[in-house]
């Protein structure tokens, strides 16, 4: 029903492709200031696109956290909701990274927790954990993904496509 900011209520909104209000962020509204310019043009793209149910940017720190073997949690940028068009839907989650980062120890650790999580999730073994259900689990798979920022226009409409991105 609502989320915190701490943006004051006369803050830009973030608006769609169509100048818009955002349609399938999971909260509004969105505001500007809450996204560098990256994460504004992956979330506008997000919500244009039909094959997403919801999408929501995630907040570090403050909201879901992933926890691997190294201290400290990882915080995935976007968490989003594919629709199945006649195949199970998908939860994907996302951690953009800069191409300055490409390759560094932090950024690799990153990439091979979401390729573990991606490989070896399963509903029935699942733990719920807060109060906010997005999904139910039949019939959903879970993908995670880190993306440099330089190949998201390429990579982001194959997550959207295909069951097994």
């Amino acid at each position: 029903d609502w989320a915190e900011t701490t943006q004051p209520e006369e803050a830009r909104q973030l608006v769609g492709g169509d100048g818009g209000p955002l349609q399938r962020s999971l909260f509004a509204p969105q505001y500007e200031a809450d996204f560098n310019k990256a994460e504004r043009e992956v979330a506008v793209y997000l919500d244009g696109e039909k094959a997403l149910k919801w999408w929501h940017r995630n907040v570090a720190r403050k909201q879901y956290g992933l926890q691997g073997w190294r201290r400290g949690r990882v915080y995935p940028d976007f968490i989003f909701a594919v629709n199945g068009d006649g195949r199970p839907s998908r939860l994907v989650v996302l951690e953009t990274k800069g191409d300055q980062l490409a390759g560094n120890l932090d950024t690799e650790y990153k990439r091979k927790l979401l390729e573990l999580l991606t490989a070896h999730f399963a509903w029935e073994d699942a733990i719920p954990a807060g109060m906010l259900e997005v999904a139910q689990a039949q019939g959903k798979s879970v993908h995670c993904e880190l993306v440099l920022m330089s190949e998201w226009k390429t990579r982001l409409p194959r997550l959207l496509e295909e069951k097994d991105a």
